[in-house]
């Protein structure tokens, strides 16, 4: 992992078998994740290693006030799109999920790239999640200098966020 990366967890009292269907169904992660608002599917069939979703997002909740106002004009500079591509990169059953986001310009190239994995484990009676993410931006992206410890510390707690809000879905 780079130097920004972060993991959090939350015990979830559910069977690893349903908290693993749930999460496995890519798309339902707008429903517990603050920040994607819509997910389509770009690849056919069901969700398997490969498949891609292109996903409307809006910015963390936490997102410093100065990092809200700089976005929108780093955008058009740079002339990103306002999705990221999600690609599917495995799925073990009752085990792991895991994929790669990427923000791209207008012509295609990754401008930001996060790498996220959420691990499943049976503990307690219930199911271990453990969240993880690396941010990877392109060496030669113009957000890489955006990307600082105050940024980790933000996405730590969001994710700490999404997985209260995952919780309290599987265990209604």
């Amino acid at each position: 992992m780079s130097d920004f990366s972060y993991k959090t967890d939350v015990h979830i009292n559910a069977p690893i078998e349903r908290v693993y269907r749930y999460l496995a169904d890519f798309p339902r992660h707008v429903e517990w994740n603050h920040q994607p608002q819509a997910m389509t599917a770009l690849t056919e069939g069901e969700t398997a290693v490969g498949s891609q979703y292109r996903t409307e997002e809006t910015n963390p909740s936490n997102m410093p006030l100065m990092q809200r106002i700089m976005m929108p004009l780093m955008r058009m500079r740079y002339k990103s799109e306002t999705f990221t591509i999600a690609e599917i990169t495995d799925l073990n059953p009752n085990k792991r999920v895991a994929w790669t986001a990427h923000a791209p310009n207008k012509q295609g190239k990754k401008l930001m790239q996060m790498h996220w994995e959420l691990l499943l484990e049976e503990k307690n009676g219930g199911t271990q999640v453990t969240q993880s993410c690396e941010i990877d931006p392109p060496a030669d992206s113009p957000f890489a200098s955006m990307v600082s410890d105050d940024m980790v510390a933000n996405g730590k707690a969001e994710t700490a966020r999404n997985l209260k809000r995952l919780k309290s879905i599987l265990e209604a």
